[in-house]
């Protein structure tokens, strides 16, 4: 088999930033590779099929999950474990049984952009007048209660320890989402919520 097939695919990446309230101002606080779920390819099969499948159009990447933790002792880091690319809603459904961890389920900022990844551009695998290959999406935490009511705030130590990129074909039916990527942060890439500022999450899709 052609080595540019075997190592052909999609990648992710992530940037952490706190995003100042007030003026907007982001400060990078970290960046991660993250995993792409199985489901992801529902999501792309959904895109790439006839312009005359049900919702196509509305079966984009449109959101993210936040996850956190609230904790006595802010120091103290989230304990997690290892998941498998097979991980969807079930997981999100089994947090209304956590006393302490939560999601937020929030819409992009923006539109995502579209380039070619340095990686590609690099490799000389698409020059930089040719096709464009990768997304970034943006979204960041709002609201002061995740979906299953508990509070996301400073005053009680809010720690996102994981995040996930999601399609949302209905933000009124959380049922349908569909999760195309999820990272789960290093001990050391944990991020507390702060006063007066937001956690935002610069997530880049490269298709190679």
């Amino acid at each position: 088999m052609p080595s540019d097939i075997i190592n052909s695919g999609v990648r992710g990446h992530v940037t952490v930033w706190q995003v100042d309230e007030k003026t907007g101002l982001k400060v990078p606080v970290t960046e991660q590779a993250n995993q792409i779920q199985v489901s992801w390819g529902h999501i792309a099969a959904k895109q790439i099929g006839f312009r005359s499948q049900p919702d196509r159009d509305s079966f984009v990447i449109s959101g993210m999950y936040f996850e956190y933790e609230n904790q006595a002792d802010p120091t103290r880091y989230v304990s997690t474990a290892e998941f498998p690319r097979t991980l969807g809603l079930e997981y999100y459904s089994s947090l209304a049984l956590s006393g302490t961890r939560d999601y937020l389920r929030v819409p992009m900022r923006l539109e995502p952009a579209l380039s070619i990844s340095p990686t590609s551009v690099g490799a000389n695998i698409l020059s930089v007048s040719s096709l464009s290959n990768q997304l970034t999406f943006f979204a960041q935490t709002s609201g002061t209660s995740g979906v299953n009511g508990k509070p996301f705030s400073h005053t009680v130590n809010s720690k996102v320890f994981a995040a996930s990129l999601v399609a949302i074909p209905r933000f009124e039916d959380r049922t349908r989402d569909v999760l195309f990527a999820r990272i789960l942060f290093d001990l050391g890439n944990q991020t507390s919520k702060e006063a007066s500022a937001q956690i935002g999450i610069t997530w880049d899709i490269a298709f190679e």
